[in-house]
């Protein structure tokens, strides 16, 4: 299954209801599009991890008909993983910003959404 392609959606920031409503309405939008694997990174700060169970298990709970992998790293890494990125070809990946995340500059491959007031 790993060897399969997966659509790639990272997030950093702070995990509230805007932002899981910004991510469901997301995996909803990919499910319309027919893709089916989804890879959802999550870049956590220290003490995020109580208030983030909950959000995900809103988050899948809503997408049962996809095959959705959950990865979680740390939030330090995220800008080492995106300097990794500019240096892989052809790796698409969608990056959602919620509150509190950093800027990051633009990347090749990298598609940023903010998380906006209307989520």
């Amino acid at each position: 299954m790993f060897s399969q392609r997966f659509l790639r959606i990272w997030f950093a920031g702070e995990l509230d209801e805007r932002a899981v409503e910004h991510l469901r309405r997301k995996l909803a939008g990919v499910l319309a599009r027919r893709e089916r694997r989804i890879l959802l990174r999550f870049y956590l700060d220290e003490g995020s991890h109580e208030s983030y169970y909950d959000a995900l298990r809103n988050i899948l709970l809503s997408n049962v008909s996809l095959s959705i992998v959950v990865e979680e790293r740390p939030a330090s890494e995220l800008e080492r993983d995106l300097e990794n990125l500019e240096k892989a070809s052809g790796e698409g990946i969608l990056l959602v910003l919620g509150r509190g995340a950093p800027k990051p500059s633009r990347s090749v491959g990298l598609v940023v959404e903010e998380v906006g007031e209307d989520a």
